[in-house]
């Protein structure tokens, strides 16, 4: 006995076309924005660390320089222009000015506490139109110099 075909509904024709195309867009956009997340985040990290070594450069060379002009309930205080002098050099033999370019620092003293605040701007691995092709990533840090 031969097999009768069904008879196709006309509305049916192209549907998995469609639908593997809207999915293979979605999924492209899922890999852009993962790509971009994830380069931005260790950019991130990247600056959190520098900033990090950029207080603690700080706060070597505040202290020396501070320790023997005095106290401040049980802080040292911190020489200003030791501390701006101390961070750039850091960032300078870091390489960090030449490998991040546009690197923007903010160092504030304020009695005994060091703020190094970084703002680096990232070009976005993956292009999308209509969409920012950078962005601009920022890492601080925070140093307190107790007498011990």
């Amino acid at each position: 006995m031969p097999r009768r075909r069904r008879p196709s509904v006309h509305g049916e024709s192209g549907q998995i076309t469609a639908m593997l195309v809207l999915f293979s867009i979605c999924l492209l956009l899922a890999i852009i924005a993962v790509t971009d997340i994830s380069g931005s985040y260790l950019r991130r990290q990247a600056a959190s660390s520098l900033a990090d070594g950029a207080a603690l450069s700080a706060s070597d060379a505040a202290a020396s320089a501070g320790v023997y002009q005095g106290s401040e309930h049980g802080f040292v205080v911190v020489d200003s222009e030791s501390a701006f002098a101390a961070v750039d050099a850091y960032l300078e033999s870091s390489g960090a000015y030449a490998e991040y370019p546009g690197l923007d620092v903010g160092v504030r003293v304020d009695g005994h506490t060091i703020q190094v605040s970084l703002a680096i701007p990232y070009r976005l691995p993956v292009q999308v139109p209509g969409v920012s092709a950078t962005a601009t990533v920022h890492g601080s840090a925070a140093v307190d110099i107790p007498i011990y």
